[in-house]
């Protein structure tokens, strides 16, 4: 942060980190798996069908954020859309709207209640970093509240291990075998923990997955913990969830001179 509207800015958009909270048990330790043991491909297989069936949500968060400059506790609404669309309010004590910040594809928005007129403009790969010291993109933040941070389609199987309670890990790697996602499958086949490691092989970022219960027919995680690599931990126990819902596109309307609390920005029933 490097202004006082900035640091304003934050309790909005740290929702973004969106992201988490389930401390897990230690794990036991992971042994190779053989290479005809099915369990690395069909849970990696269910996933990815998942994925494809998951493209939108719409809930209530409470989040706790620690980071190395900041420490903040709040509630907050929560949409998105894939691939690109995300919507969060900030709420008050009593349920009012502190702030909103909107991000529709190349462009977004972020309108503070009584500051004046919404800041926005495009979307920058630093943005989330920027405004809230989360180093991940639009897109991998909603992929990450949907419970599908899934690998892109040129990373291949690289190695696979399980460990006594029967979690199974999978390391994902690039064309030239480098590992670029490790990610964790309990012995049901949910996914528990996705890491995005960097070119030395240290966690850029990861996801914890907990507290699972259905949703629209899925089992579906109500807390998850994401880190990043500057050790910012952003903590969210989620509910009321509707999972694949028709989220109308007016939602994701980019505030203009409306305030946050008006028809024609807050989505109605919240």
């Amino acid at each position: 942060m490097c202004s006082a509207g900035r640091v304003a800015a934050v309790p909005a958009v740290l929702l973004l980190s969106l992201a988490l909270g389930a401390c897990r048990s230690p794990v036991p330790s992971f042994e190779p798996l053989p290479a005809d043991d099915p369990r690395p491909q069909r849970f990696l297989a269910a996933w990815k069908s998942d994925g494809e069936r998951r493209h939108s949500l719409r809930g209530r968060a409470r989040l706790s954020v620690e980071g190395p400059a900041l420490r903040l506790r709040g509630k907050q609404v929560v949409l998105v859309q894939r691939p690109d669309q995300l919507r969060v309010e900030v709420q008050g004590l009593f349920g009012q709207t502190l702030a909103v910040l909107v991000i529709a594809g190349p462009d977004y928005a972020f309108l503070q209640a009584g500051q004046g007129p919404a800041q926005g403009g495009r979307v920058t790969p630093g943005l989330l970093r920027e405004l809230a010291g989360i180093d991940l993109d639009p897109e991998d933040v909603i992929a990450v509240l949907l419970g599908i941070p899934a690998p892109a389609p040129p990373l291949g199987l690289v190695a696979a291990a399980a460990n006594a309670a029967g979690d199974v890990r999978v390391d994902l790697g690039d064309a030239s075998g480098r590992v670029v996602r490790r990610i964790r499958f309990d012995f049901q086949g949910r996914v528990v923990r996705v890491e995005e490691l960097g070119d030395a092989g240290s966690p850029a970022w990861s996801v914890d997955y907990g507290a699972f219960a259905a949703v629209g027919g899925a089992d579906f995680p109500h807390h998850l913990v994401l880190v990043t690599g500057d050790e910012t931990r952003a903590a969210v126990e989620l509910r009321d969830l509707e999972l694949n819902a028709d989220l109308p596109p007016d939602w994701f309307r980019l505030p203009g001179s409306a305030g946050p609390g008006s028809p024609a920005v807050r989505p109605p029933g919240n």
